[in-house]
């Protein structure tokens, strides 16, 4: 991504607080996926970094519990979904910026080519509205899959890592995702009829 990374408590807003070894350990291996994925769905750097560090400052209240836990990174991803969810329903600007990203063929023009996109003749700010929203109306685990893959722009593993699942569950969702995506879209006449295209790195 071209937005600037997640830079840690100096130099920001957010107060400086000595979190514990494993969780500043687990800050740094995490942050920057969490600080790309907030500011996809939100357009906003200083919200973003203000709602990971939020996230890291409500694990540190609570992380020797959540290291009890089967799926500590899973944990942890939902407790930074959930700050950007409330924030996304307020401001809602996701479709906004998919919109304008697929009427100017930037992040999107994989995904469309390897839809077998766009039929002739309809508007790229058309098309991106209509993925736009229908991305928005994706359950909450589909739609980060498909919000880190192809906004952000992580690799199957790099997305596994952040929402602290397995290779294969994102797989899975990401198939789901699409599928569900190209009904919406086709329905609309936005896509031509595609072959199914197996989920890569």
């Amino acid at each position: 991504m071209t937005e600037p990374s997640f830079t840690d408590a100096a130099g920001t807003t957010p107060p400086v607080v000595e979190l514990p070894i494993t969780l500043e350990a687990f800050q740094r291996l995490h942050a920057d996926a969490y600080y790309d994925y907030a500011y996809a769905c939100l357009g906003d750097a200083a919200l973003a970094q203000e709602l990971v560090s939020e996230a890291f400052l409500e694990l540190a209240d609570c992380w020797d519990r959540v290291l009890t836990y089967p799926q500590p990174a899973a944990t942890a991803w939902a407790a930074l979904r959930h700050l950007v969810e409330v924030e996304r329903e307020r401001l809602d600007r996701l479709e906004e910026r998919i919109a304008f990203s697929v009427a100017l063929r930037l992040e999107w023009e994989p995904w469309l080519d390897d839809l077998d996109a766009v039929t002739a003749g309809i508007d790229g700010l058309e098309v991106g509205m209509a993925l736009g929203a229908a991305i928005k109306e994706l359950p909450a685990a589909k739609y980060d899959v498909i919000v880190l893959r192809f906004v952000v722009g992580l690799k199957v593993a790099g997305t596994a890592r952040a929402m602290g699942t397995d290779e294969a569950t994102v797989k899975s969702l990401t198939t789901q995702a699409r599928t569900k995506l190209e009904a919406r879209l086709r329905s609309r006449r936005i896509l031509r009829p595609s072959t199914d295209k197996e989920d890569q790195e």
